[in-house]
């Protein structure tokens, strides 16, 4: 196994974790849920929607796939713990966990003497590896993580498409800002951005898209 091959990834950034409490705020407010919500008058839905209803059934799979991954990876974690070495040396003041081949390195760069002691930290971490792909392979981690990921992207595409729509409705205006307010909340930046005051005019819109009567007439700009 190559050095750089001696490693094994952590989860995705928690982004899934704001999108699942943000979710619950779609079901509540979300025109699918209102009797404005669906077509009374037979008439094909609007393109906006439409990506709407795509992304949603994408975004709800990309959250259990994420679950799903990230209770494997605890699980592997718990009976076999991420690959490492131990090293424990004369010339250090107390044993140090290395991950990988190239921290070896770096601390072998300030403390020559332990360069003799690689291929006893390579092997310890090949096998440590080791441990961990025969484990993966049993519950089907690596899969997981695939299957999430793609899943991941397949939403991001959906997202576009949401986004790109031309809104000619107050559901279409609806629609892209229950897709903001689940996605755009990710990251700490995303933490000083107004989310009550989004929600509050979604549920403004939400509220509009009630009081109109079946037939109103597009929004234009």
């Amino acid at each position: 196994m190559a050095d750089s091959e001696i490693s094994t990834s952590l989860s995705r950034p928690s982004r899934r974790d704001v999108l699942s409490a943000t979710l619950m705020t779609i079901g509540v407010t979300s025109f699918s849920s209102s009797p404005a919500a669906a077509p009374q008058d037979g008439r094909a839905r609007d393109a906006a929607e439409l990506a709407w209803n795509a992304w949603r059934a994408a975004h709800r799979r990309t959250l259990a796939l994420c679950r799903k991954q990230q209770a494997l990876e605890s699980e592997l974690a718990r009976t076999i713990g991420f690959p490492q070495a131990v090293l424990a040396a004369a010339e250090l003041p107390s044993p140090v966990r290395i991950n990988s081949l190239w921290q070896f390195d770096e601390l072998a760069a300030d403390l020559p003497s332990l360069r003799t002691r690689r291929p006893e930290v390579a092997e310890a971490l090949r096998a440590h590896q080791q441990r961990w792909d025969d484990a993966d392979c049993a519950i089907g981690y690596t899969v997981a993580r695939q299957e999430e990921e793609a899943a991941s992207d397949l939403e991001e595409h959906l997202m576009k498409e949401v986004l790109a729509a031309e809104a000619t409705s107050l559901r279409d205006l609806s629609a892209k800002l229950d897709v903001l307010i689940a996605v755009g909340a990710d990251g700490a930046e995303g933490r000083h951005f107004p989310w009550p005051e989004l929600r509050r005019i979604r549920r403004d819109v939400a509220r509009l898209v009630q009081l109109q009567p079946h037939d109103a007439i597009a929004l234009t700009v």
